[in-house]
């Protein structure tokens, strides 16, 4: 039975949050300093992979905000989103792109742990449908099913 108060954010939820956020700030910054660079030297359509990179970066932020609500849905595509970034992770050159997807890789576990996992809300169970007649036959006229019960 819940009491209707309010419950308190497990600590572990706030720092993938928080690591999140940072690795979408750091994104961010590196992302738009590239990009005025790039305009200049090959013109204004070889920016298109940056602007995608920049929605992606929103994303990210979006369901780290979604994450800190305890929204299961964002707590699993982050999940999987820090699993590519973990496998991009070992691609050299190493530097401070491997340092902000190993952090993301953290941030993506974290709200796995099992301290954490009473923030996010059960999966509601499926309810079985209803078994429907078998169809023995189609009406030649309507085109409709003719099933046995009928």
């Amino acid at each position: 039975m819940t009491t209707g108060a309010p419950r308190s954010r497990p600590a572990l939820v706030t720092a993938a949050v928080v690591l999140w956020l940072l690795v979408s700030a750091a994104q961010l910054i590196g992302s738009t300093l590239v990009i005025g660079r790039t305009a200049a030297q090959y013109g204004p359509w070889s920016v298109a992979g940056y602007v995608i990179g920049l929605g992606l970066i929103g994303f990210v932020a979006f369901g780290a905000i979604r994450l800190a609500r305890g929204s299961g849905r964002a707590r699993f595509w982050l999940a999987v989103l820090a699993a590519f970034g973990l496998l991009n992770a070992v691609v050299p050159p190493y530097g401070l792109t491997t340092a902000e997807r190993v952090a993301a890789a953290v941030a993506g576990v974290l709200p796995y742990l099992p301290p954490a996992r009473a923030w996010f809300p059960p999966r509601p169970a499926r309810a079985p449908k209803a078994q429907q007649p078998r169809v023995v036959g189609w009406d030649p006229e309507t085109g409709e099913p003719i099933r046995a019960s009928e």
